[in-house]
């Protein structure tokens, strides 16, 4: 059999897996101006229900068009509900996003009879969201484009950042709506800071550079926030116009940040369609005489005895030396590829490590997300070990638990 036909297929699952990894952008772009919007109305929500329904009663219903919108948007860009191989992780964080999304209704109207109180709100409006970054992140952590999974997971991770900067909004919010911030309230802005900027270092770590430059004017709060965040910290006194100005400048912000959000889905577009470009060219590139004295790499191959190479000598006359030379090249390229993918989703599986502690500290201590982060990153500094570290002891215990 000629080893061309193979070859062939090779760079054909390329490209397929290339324009999957597509539609799986405009997926995520669509992900992106949803949370955006859902973001939007739990802000205007939270102020309503702040000021006992006094204030941002038409916003909240525009917010809830603006919602409506988009969530035509992201069920058009949903992937066909067929079985796939490799798919079923992402079909089931599709299922879990509907199910959350399809619960709103019901949540606007427990906040407008005032069955929900501020907290219990933000809860079931940061779960939606949450379920649906989630697929942003299995999308980062199942790309198989390195360029493609970098962009990925720098939009995932700012993406993060900037939710935690909508819960940092909402707490703070309600405590200058109160004229007061309880202690739980100060601890979870804290940890909401940090957070971000924990998120935000991932997101600089993987973005291009024209991305991590337009970060830079946006990367530190302006004065007012930082005045307003000091004192809902610290407890300092504030007039009654602190919920308005407060809600005001984080919405500022987030908007702001929403502007490179949508130069990040861009450019995982752009490198998206450059992938099967290049990908489609190399398909179509003629086979040319190789090397005479090449040896052919075979990725992987640790289990070959002696040595990593396998040389031509003694093959078949058609499996010629060019055809071996593109087959070596394509090898070497996978395995650059493989290289690249592995150190990357490293720093996603510690992410997930982090996620899955955090978890069940919420299930077992009835934490907070905030203040489950709070506590590993406090019993983290204590012990003078990283927060990776302390999440893999809790999810050990909770394994010995659970047996």
């Amino acid at each position: 059999m000629d080893a061309l036909i193979w070859l062939q297929a090779s760079r054909d699952s390329d490209i397929a897996s290339l324009q999957r990894l597509l539609k799986t952008g405009e997926l995520m772009a669509a992900v992106s101006e949803l949370v955006h919007r859902l973001q939007r109305e739990r802000g205007a929500n939270n102020l309503w229900i702040c000021s006992g329904g006094a204030l941002f009663s038409a916003e909240r219903h525009a917010r809830q068009q603006e919602v409506s919108a988009g969530l035509h948007h992201f069920y058009q860009a949903l992937p066909p509900a067929t079985a796939q191989p490799g798919f079923s992780r992402f079909c089931n964080l599709i299922a879990a996003a509907l199910q959350a999304l399809a619960g709103l209704p019901l949540l606007r109207q427990q906040i407008s009879l005032h069955e929900r109180d501020q907290a219990a709100a933000m809860a079931a409006f940061n779960q939606v969201i949450r379920t649906l970054l989630n697929l942003v992140f299995e999308a980062a952590d199942t790309a198989s484009d390195p360029d493609i999974s970098r962009a990925l997971i720098a939009l995932f991770s700012f993406m993060q950042g900037k939710e935690l900067a909508g819960q940092e909004r909402a707490i703070g919010s309600a405590g200058f709506a109160a004229r007061q911030f309880t202690p739980e309230q100060r601890s979870q802005m804290v940890a909401l800071i940090a957070a971000q900027e924990q998120s935000f270092t991932t997101f600089r770590e993987f973005a291009d550079s024209a991305a991590c430059e337009s970060w830079q004017p946006l990367s530190q709060a302006s004065r007012d926030i930082e005045r307003l965040r000091r004192i809902a910290c610290t407890g300092s006194q504030y007039d009654e116009t602190g919920a308005l100005e407060w809600f005001s400048l984080l919405s500022e912000r987030l908007d702001q940040m929403k502007t490179l959000e949508d130069a990040l889905t861009a450019t995982l577009m752009q490198r998206c369609r450059e992938a099967i470009e290049q990908a489609q060219q190399q398909a179509a590139s003629p086979v040319v005489q190789g090397d005479s004295n090449f040896s052919l790499y075979v990725c992987g191959a640790d289990w070959l005895p002696g040595a990593s190479t396998l040389s031509s000598d003694g093959l078949a006359p058609q499996l010629g030396r060019s055809v071996l030379s593109l087959i070596g090249e394509q090898s070497q390229r996978l395995q650059q590829q493989a290289d690249e993918l592995a150190s990357m989703r490293a720093s996603l599986d510690e992410r997930r490590v982090i996620d899955q502690a955090k978890h069940w500290l919420m299930q077992q201590q009835g934490f907070t997300e905030e203040a489950a982060w709070q506590a590993l990153r406090k019993s983290a500094m204590n012990q003078n070990k990283r927060v990776m570290e302390i999440a893999q002891a809790v999810l050990a215990v909770a394994k010995t638990l659970s047996n």
